[in-house]
């Protein structure tokens, strides 16, 4: 099949998604107009002021946020429910999926990027994944790439182990490759750029997951023959379920997701159409196009906003729609799974770098020729962080005009006919789309038993609800932090996310919600005794604030959630019926790696450890030597100068004479990196009288040559 792409029909393409896209946006233009309507009414009747101007400004702005979720709910929820005549959705052809017949040759790279993640996992999920597309009839067609960029000399070596132990499977042999940057240029962006450079031309598309994503086999041939069947698409994003939630936050996240998450990307699609998005993950992309087209930009200016576009996948879909391409979400396709934050502060943290990513396409949503469809997803994404602020400040003038009008005029009027339709109506878009995928799933007999039953998804579904109440203002206040820390020129470190239930002690609880709390616990004093009226108006925000400390302890216990789990409260089908790629993921079948010893000492004394290192750090040499750029890497990283290999080798004594625990980072890298200094090692180690060693080589020696 041809990669030459054949600009489809502009005017065929917009009569296909005008009417999609027109109701939409008209159903989230009526409501914004009617609270904006409902709003000025109501300031109006109190006597316009300077203030009243900046009120109804904020309200405006949230409302229409507010009103463009409940859009997603709304159609979503009547797609699932009803046809419409109009309504056309990006689908596969059948027919083409169905009898063409595809070649065995690999076409379809797997890669997985990692940085400093838990190896058994990823390697588990890895192992996973390849059983099952290899029991499929098309699993020749996929190859997987590690692509490491972990910076933890002992990390570095027990991924190389990890791979050595996968080639062990007849599946993996010649089709699972490992390869690790010495240097992180660009992250993730450049971790994939490299790739494209490197092997992009030997293959048609690129599945990318993250190092948590889990897809079945059968889920990644579909995607394969969506992509095969359908020249002019580009991207194919999947929305990936949330399992593996131990922890009662990680639950009543997957939960959520998995309640809600249908009816929303039903929406979701009917709107954009052929204009979707990328996540980043759990998507397939056509390979051709890519490296054309999406190579990213440095941003102008200082970082945090200039430099390099953290949240790159945003910008990527974006470039492909703006050559012509098409992006599709497959919002009816199962088997493509992801783990979710296990607390609410490893969510923040996430948030954090999201944030920084998300504000930075402010910078782009203005940018020439992107189409109107990418610009509606930049901005939701920037909103969707800026609105905390938005949101805080609008509470902060309410609060000092009904402080200072008193109860006669502000807040009184809080229980009038124009103040109560306000409130109404933001409650209805609030609350109605939990309602509406409620609805949904009472009408599906088959998803209901998957969740345990509606009174059991309806009793989760209430828990979760006050449970979101709850957290929204410590997420107000932690997101206002991010976009003002963005604003100061406070850039976010690159941190590998922590995975599994560690759950929250009370030191790191109060370290980071001890001012949320003070800052609750100061409002609602000052209120509770100079306005009680605002007080009670003010009580549902501030109560989150006032119980931050204990919520955010108690939903990160693994405990909790295990009970929860056994009461089958936050019941998802992936745990009534679980997909046998999950489970693989968290319990693998097959032997456990029994090496007494890991990271650098494994490398030096296990020669079989020892042959793949060696080996790996020659590929690279020759790629320099041959002229083949290593991204983000410099000459010195790989083969060093006549100086950097005699410190080297003093490093490399001292490491036989004092152990490992004589090195820092750095040194052990150092050492690491150089193909005779390991070779010498290894020699050196088995070779040498144990008088001449550190007793904790004598002691690993002996160990080694057991388990060997």
């Amino acid at each position: 099949m041809s990669e030459t792409h054949q600009d489809p029909d502009k005017s065929h393409q917009e009569r296909s998604t005008f009417w999609e896209a027109f109701l939409f946006f008209s159903l989230t233009l009526v409501l914004s107009g009617v609270g904006a309507y409902l709003m000025a009414d109501y300031l109006w009747d109190l006597g316009w002021r300077s203030s009243s101007t900046a009120l109804w400004f904020l309200f405006t702005i949230l409302f229409s946020y507010l009103a463009f979720g409940f859009s997603h709910a709304f159609f979503g929820f009547i797609l699932r429910r009803f046809r419409l005549p109009f309504a056309h959705m990006p689908r596969v052809d059948e027919e083409a999926s169905t009898l063409q017949d595809f070649d065995r040759t690999p076409r379809v790279a797997v890669i997985i990027p990692v940085y400093n993640e838990p190896v058994d996992r990823v390697f588990a999920g890895i192992r996973a994944i390849i059983d099952s597309v290899m029991r499929t009839s098309r699993g020749d067609a996929f190859d997987f790439f590690i692509l490491s960029d972990s910076n933890q000399p002992e990390q570095w070596v027990i991924e190389e182990g990890a791979w050595l132990k996968l080639l062990r499977d007849p599946k993996a042999q010649d089709r699972v490759f490992y390869r690790r940057r010495p240097d992180n240029y660009a992250k993730k962006s450049g971790n994939v750029a490299d790739f494209c450079r490197t092997w992009g031309d030997h293959y048609r598309y690129m599945i990318v997951l993250d190092a948590d994503s889990i897809m079945t086999g059968e889920t990644l041939v579909e995607l394969y023959q969506r992509m095969e069947s359908n020249p002019r698409v580009a991207l194919i994003q999947t929305a990936p379920a949330l399992v593996n939630g131990e922890s009662l936050f990680g639950r009543m996240q997957q939960f959520a997701n998995r309640l809600y998450g249908p009816v929303f990307m039903e929406g979701l699609a009917f709107w954009q159409q052929n204009g979707g998005n990328f996540w980043g993950h759990n998507a397939i992309i056509r390979l051709r196009p890519f490296m054309e087209h999406c190579d990213l930009p440095q941003l102008p200016g200082r970082k945090p906003f200039g430099g390099h576009i953290l949240s790159h996948d945003f910008v990527e879909a974006g470039l492909l729609r703006r050559a012509g391409w098409e992006v599709w979400l497959a919002h009816d396709l199962e088997g493509s799974y992801e783990e979710g934050p296990q607390s609410l502060i490893d969510s923040a943290i996430r948030d954090r770098r999201w944030c920084q990513g998300n504000l930075q396409h402010s910078l782009l949503l203005f940018a020439h020729g992107l189409r109107g469809k990418t610009r509606v997803h930049l901005a939701n994404g920037i909103l969707g962080y800026v609105a905390s602020p938005l949101w805080l400040l609008f509470m902060i003038i309410a609060f000092w005009r009904g402080y200072t009008d008193g109860t006669e005029s502000f807040v009184a009027n809080g229980t009038g006919p124009q103040a109560m339709a306000v409130f109404v109506l933001t409650m209805v878009l609030l609350f109605a789309p939990k309602l509406l995928c409620l609805l949904d799933l009472a009408f599906d007999r088959k998803r209901r038993r998957a969740f345990g039953g509606f009174l059991n998804a309806a009793t989760g579904a209430l828990v979760e609800t006050l449970f979101s109440a709850l957290i929204a203002p410590v997420m107000m206040l932690f997101h206002t932090r991010f976009v003002i820390w963005n604003i100061i020129g406070k850039t976010v470190g690159w941190n590998a996310q922590r995975r599994g239930a560690q759950g929250t002690s009370w030191d790191e609880a109060i370290s980071v919600h001890g001012i949320q709390t003070l800052v609750g616990v100061g409002l609602g004093l000052l209120t509770a005794f100079t306005n009680f009226t605002l007080f009670a108006w003010l009580a549902p925000v501030l109560a989150g604030l006032w119980f931050s400390i204990p919520i955010s302890v108690w939903t990160s216990r693994l405990e909790l959630g295990m009970h929860a789990k056994r009461e089958k409260l936050f019941l998802v089908p992936e745990e009534s019926s679980p997909p046998r790629e999950v489970v693989e993921a968290v319990n693998p079948p097959g032997e456990t790696d029994t090496r007494p010893y890991r990271g650098i000492t494994a490398a030096v004394l296990d020669p079989f450890l020892n042959a793949v290192h060696v080996s790996l750090l020659r590929r690279n040499r020759r790629r320099l030597m041959t002229g083949q750029k290593v991204y983000g890497a410099t000459a010195g990283a790989v083969i060093p100068t006549a100086g950097e290999s005699r410190a080297r080798r003093l490093l490399a004594e001292k490491l036989l004479r004092e152990g490992p625990q004589s090195l820092d980072t750095t040194e052990t890298i150092s050492i690491l990196s150089d193909i005779d200094n390991m070779l010498w090692l290894h020699r050196q180690a088995w070779l040498r009288p144990n008088k001449e060693l550190a007793p904790w080589w004598e002691k690993a020696i002996r160990e080694t040559s057991a388990a060997v």
